[in-house]
């Protein structure tokens, strides 16, 4: 099994590779990682992969079936998303895939369905997905796509082979990122990848000015509030984050570069990676106990979010936190 243009994640490829070629491939899998390191390019290869009519260069991305796959009109491949804020499955979508699932393929030896569980997928949702993993059609293989295992229901988890999906390295994401983008200098190509840890789809949102930019701006707007005597500086600057995970996620990352580059100008360097000076600096004259109280936050409250923690009172309870780190 190949998988062209897909960096990194050496493990999980091989490991899916002897599967492959074993004859053991899962019936399901689950591809979690965090948003823009690749888990739907990634599920759409292995789809492709299994629709493939030449088994032994699987994808080769010139038969039939490839050229379909790869147009998105392969009829034994389906992308099924959920809608809303959070994009996650809905039970009328997990019913809609169960009635079709037990159908036989049109061309392909399997039918194949990439489930895009968004950031929360309901239980009585996954309760029904977990009946059609329980018990499949024989022909059908099932990639559940999340940004966290731990937002799936034990009983789910047990009953699916995991991956964790991470990005490349730096270097490989910087010059993947400067051949899409020819017009990027390698220079700024690394500043991006060491911004946003190799992750791909955050160097190219963060190029077009999305997510990530307003995930920046919260970020170095919280950071500069954590030093402010007045409290509601940062309860304000954090409020968007309450009713969406990914930007939480996002912010969180920033924060953490942010403290980062504030330890360092408080150890005498001068490399800033967080592309907020003003905060770092403002954040570097904190005593040294107290700075370095502020790192470990960024990444404790991330694995609180990936729990599935109250969004509002996870807000809430990250301020307090940031503040009492702080000494205010």
């Amino acid at each position: 099994m190949e998988f062209p243009g897909f960096l990194g994640n050496q493990e999980v490829k091989a490991a899916l590779s002897a599967a492959y070629e074993g004859g053991r491939f899962p019936h399901a899998l689950l591809l979690w990682g965090e948003a823009g390191c690749g888990k739907r390019t990634f599920a759409r290869l292995l789809a492709q992969a299994l629709v493939c009519r030449d088994q032994a260069h699987a994808p080769c991305g010139v038969c039939p079936s490839c050229v379909r796959a790869k147009a998105g009109t392969h009829p034994d491949i389906r992308v099924v998303e959920g809608s809303g804020a959070t994009r996650s499955l809905t039970v009328e979508a997990v019913a809609q895939v169960t009635a079709d699932a037990y159908r036989m393929p049109e061309e392909a030896d399997v039918s194949v369905y990439i489930l895009l569980l968004g950031s929360r997928t309901l239980e009585p949702a996954q309760n029904k997905l977990l009946k059609l993993i329980e018990e499949p059609p024989e022909h059908g293989v099932f990639f559940l796509v999340s940004p966290s295992a731990e937002q799936l229901l034990p009983t789910i988890r047990s009953r699916v082979q995991a991956f964790h999906l991470e990005p490349p390295s730096q270097e490989e994401a910087a010059a993947a990122v400067q051949a899409q983008r020819p017009d990027l200098s390698l220079e700024r190509a690394r500043e991006l990848a060491a911004l946003c840890g190799g992750n791909i789809g955050r160097m190219l949102e963060e190029l077009e000015g999305g997510t990530s930019a307003q995930a920046f701006s919260i970020a170095q707007a919280m950071a500069l509030a954590v030093t402010d005597p007045r409290e509601e500086g940062l309860l304000l600057a954090a409020a968007p984050l309450q009713k969406d995970r990914e930007l939480f996620r996002e912010v969180l990352s920033r924060l953490g570069l942010i403290f980062r580059d504030a330890c360092v100008l408080r150890a005498g360097g001068k490399a800033v990676l967080g592309g907020a000076p003003q905060a770092a600096d403002r954040l570097s004259a904190l005593p040294r106990k107290q700075l370095m109280a502020l790192p470990p936050l960024a990444e404790e409250y991330r694995q609180k979010l990936e729990r599935n923690a109250n969004m509002a009172l996870l807000t809430t309870d990250l301020c307090v936190r940031l503040r009492e780190a702080a000494g205010r």
